[in-house]
């Protein structure tokens, strides 16, 4: 059972479930972790989400109440939120990656099975993971414009009626529909340049889009994002490119022109949502940058804190 005090104390361990991230699958598997917690001699203390934002208001609260670890139970978006109340402050994160994409998860290697991704989560040892931000707005993994968008808004359409992964795909064959390229002004680190384009995306994680592996070669540890641009191109030239982004594979294309910078300023020839992990939220222009460490994020290895 929940418990019910509207204030919450002072705890080694506070949860954040989002019972409705991954169809349900979220609150489910919290559930059937919690005699595991009890078990773990930790001070702990949940709730459950109510809606958007309010996973950033929990875990703000938290971090005031001296909350040593909040730990991210659901996908993406509540561990963006989370993130988000935690960047640059000394309280550390953790996350149960149990959402639909968890795509952050694969980025820093935490487990997808319950059992291993609760240890990372109440014992793992701290490491800093640098956190970014589009304009004023904090993302962790993925941020973009152009393609992707169209593909969420399309798979949110498709959330209604489907689960798993078929969202998504029907997702990217809906927008696959109706492609619009979009001229980039480009700054990244004092160079500028012009792309005519259908994605750009600045990545400090691996994948989006529930696994689509759109930047192979970044690092959250790094301190820099990686920037990866699919050039506008044909149906039957996407249709052929597209096995290549899910593998990785693409980065050698001709299509794509991918690099690593710390700033990058984004100008379009129209107004373009911006994607922040999973979540629309600004438009352009914007300015992407990196924030080196920003999160302390318990990870599988070495105990640490026991």
């Amino acid at each position: 059972m929940q418990r019910r005090s509207k204030h919450f104390t002072m705890c080694d361990r506070f949860f954040i479930v989002n019972p409705v991230s991954g169809s349900g699958k979220s609150r489910k598997l919290f559930e059937e972790l919690l005699p595991q917690i009890e078990r773990s001699g930790r001070s702990f203390e949940w709730r459950y989400t109510t809606g958007k934002g309010h996973a950033r208001e929990l875990a703000e609260e938290a971090s005031r109440k001296g909350c040593q670890r909040v730990i991210s139970v659901g996908g993406d978006g509540t561990a963006n939120e989370v993130a988000a109340a935690l960047i640059g402050s000394d309280t550390e994160m953790g996350i149960l990656p149990f959402g639909t994409g968890n795509d952050f998860a694969k980025a820093v290697g935490l487990p997808t099975d319950p059992d291993a991704a609760l240890e990372a989560a109440l014992y793992g040892q701290v490491r800093p993971v640098d956190a970014a931000m589009a304009n004023d707005k904090p993302f962790i993994n993925v941020s973009g414009t152009g393609f992707d968008v169209d593909v969420i808004i399309n798979t949110e359409k498709f959330k209604k009626r489907f689960n798993g992964m078929l969202p998504y795909m029907l997702g990217i064959f809906q927008s696959l529909m109706h492609l619009k390229p979009v001229t980039f002004e480009i700054t990244a680190d004092g160079e500028s340049f012009t792309e005519r384009a259908l994605l750009f995306n600045a990545c400090n994680g691996t994948h989006f889009a529930g696994g689509m592996h759109v930047a192979p070669m970044a690092s959250p540890y790094d301190g820099l994002l990686d920037v990866c641009i699919l050039r506008a191109i044909s149906i039957p030239q996407f249709l052929l490119l597209l096995p290549r982004y899910t593998r990785g594979a693409h980065t050698a294309s001709r299509h794509v022109r991918y690099f690593k910078a710390k700033e990058i300023a984004v100008r379009c020839d129209s107004e373009n949502i911006i994607n922040l992990d999973g979540e629309l939220d600004s438009s352009t222009p914007v300015t992407f940058k990196v924030l080196p460490g920003a999160i302390k994020l318990a990870l599988p290895g070495e105990k640490g804190n026991k």
